[in-house]
């Protein structure tokens, strides 16, 4: 069964849920399906999604298209007042750069988006945090960066148990952990109303000490609607209670939200928390059934 619970928060924003399913494959077979991220993450909610390379470019996102209500949107973006998360350089040059008055606005925007996101996704590459966008579409600034941060240290109970995926993520690239690697991935997927584009920075590692096989983080360092920060942190425990192969997988996921202020905040937090479990609920028992099924299929060749 899957085990499914939200946990508390101290910033009135977030939304903290914990997951549980035992699957029965081993840690490495799961962790190299995850490996090849386009495939893995496959589900009717993803519209669209890609890899960037070591070198970010624009061929690596070449098939990414806004959605029509963003692009409506953008068209009265301001500093300040934006429907679109995005830099205030960003909503700057969409005011700029694109002829709201053509009729190819949609291909203007796309390419637009293009660019941006494949410039801030190089000097992410380059410098990691300091690059982080500022989310200029409210009147007060959102530095992605320290929200990502402040999440990681809201959780120091569960992050003192991988120290070193912790300084990995929060010192890229400077700092490289062995036994972990890198994937810098864009979607475009739907979340409640809207269709979200974001880009998500996904480190698996192999663990050297503990119960766990692998801890895997997804840091997500831009979205266009809802979150401020997000961090999804994946445990897979290695179930040595029985001869055949088995695991647990941990996932604890930690995001900050926008759309809790005013009036209806009480409810709307509760509306989220149970969308959140039953999300998580629906993917990890998606999960077990594909894994299991794709293990058992190879099984025999890998005995």
């Amino acid at each position: 069964h899957v085990v499914v619970r939200t946990l508390g928060a101290t910033d009135p924003r977030e939304v903290a849920t914990l997951g549980v399913v035992r699957i029965r494959v081993t840690p490495e077979f799961y962790a190299e399906r995850l490996a090849d991220i386009l495939t893995f993450k496959r589900t009717d909610d993803i519209v669209q999604i890609g890899t960037f390379g070591d070198a970010p470019a624009v061929t690596d996102i070449d098939d990414l298209t806004l959605d029509e209500w963003d692009v409506r949107k953008l068209r009265e973006c301001h500093v300040g007042d934006s429907a679109v998360q995005l830099s205030a350089d960003a909503i700057d040059r969409f005011r700029r750069d694109i002829d709201w008055q053509r009729p190819d606005t949609q291909t203007q925007a796309d390419r637009l988006m293009r660019q941006i996101l494949v410039e801030y996704v190089s000097r992410y590459r380059d410098v990691g945090m300091i690059a982080s966008m500022q989310y200029a579409d409210q009147s007060k600034a959102m530095d992605v960066g320290r929200e990502f941060a402040s999440l990681v240290e809201a959780d120091g109970e569960t992050w003192q148990h991988f120290p070193e995926l912790r300084r990995h993520l929060l010192s890229y690239p400077m700092e490289h952990t062995p036994e972990t690697s890198d994937i810098l991935y864009w979607s475009k997927e739907r979340v409640s109303r809207r269709l979200v584009v974001s880009v998500t920075h996904l480190a698996i590692s192999r663990t050297t000490h503990g119960p766990s096989a692998y801890a895997i983080a997804s840091k997500q360092i831009y979205g266009t609607h809802y979150f401020d920060a997000s961090i999804g942190l994946t445990v897979l425990v290695r179930d040595r209670s029985v001869s055949t192969p088995a695991m647990y997988l941990v996932y604890l996921n930690r995001s900050r939200v926008d759309i809790f202020d005013g009036l209806l905040g009480g409810i709307a937090r509760t509306i989220v928390n149970t969308r959140a479990r039953s999300l998580v609920a629906t993917q990890l028992g998606r999960l077990q059934r594909s894994m299991e099924q794709q293990f058992a299929r190879l099984a025999p060749s890998s005995e």
